[in-house]
């Protein structure tokens, strides 16, 4: 995609991608509303763990989850690939973006990632573009199934997402049925 690798847009709207910039210091803070924890997963870093504690006034908080102190932790950081959020709380987290590559960020929950509680980074497209060499056998492989190999999600340029197949909506579940012969 080039230049267009750094616009988000390109990478689809089923992706949720946020371009990073190359040695970008990322922090997000992550608040948790309801009454069960979430194990988030970051791939390809280890974050740090800055903070956490009770979830802010705008959510509503049962009487025995209220009181929780914040904890912050200045001088060593607890780093970790994965966190658990506990019932309504935040957690505030740190990385460099310092690895190139498209990493996924998601609930450890099967149900809640199939909900839609992941997103993609795009960290260092530029430098990505720069430095991977693609195996001439992936392209082939990509070719035999005629996946695009070249430009957006859709293999069209920018933000042409004609012929884009677009998520299932719903989640289904096969339903193994026994048989008998």
């Amino acid at each position: 995609m080039g230049e267009e690798a750094m616009d988000s847009r390109v990478y689809g709207p089923q992706t949720n991608a946020v371009v990073l910039n190359h040695q970008e210091v990322i922090e997000l803070t992550i608040h948790n509303p309801n009454n069960m924890p979430h194990p988030l997963h970051l791939h390809g870093h280890a974050f740090q763990i800055i903070e956490y504690g009770q979830a802010d006034s705008r959510f509503p908080i049962p009487e025995q989850f209220q009181g929780v102190a914040t904890t912050r932790y200045v001088n060593s950081p607890v780093k970790r690939d994965t966190v658990s959020i506990p019932e309504f709380s935040y957690v505030k987290m740190r990385f460099c973006a310092d690895n190139p590559g498209v990493w996924f960020f998601h609930c450890h929950l099967d149900i809640h990632f199939a909900m839609g509680m992941a997103m993609v980074f795009v960290e260092a497209p530029d430098v990505l573009q720069e430095t991977l060499r693609v195996p001439r056998s992936m392209y082939e492989f990509c070719h035999r199934q005629d996946i695009a190999t070249a430009g957006n999600a859709a293999g069209n340029r920018l933000l042409d997402f004609s012929g884009l197949q677009q998520a299932p909506s719903v989640v289904e579940r096969a339903v193994a049925s026994p048989t008998s012969d």
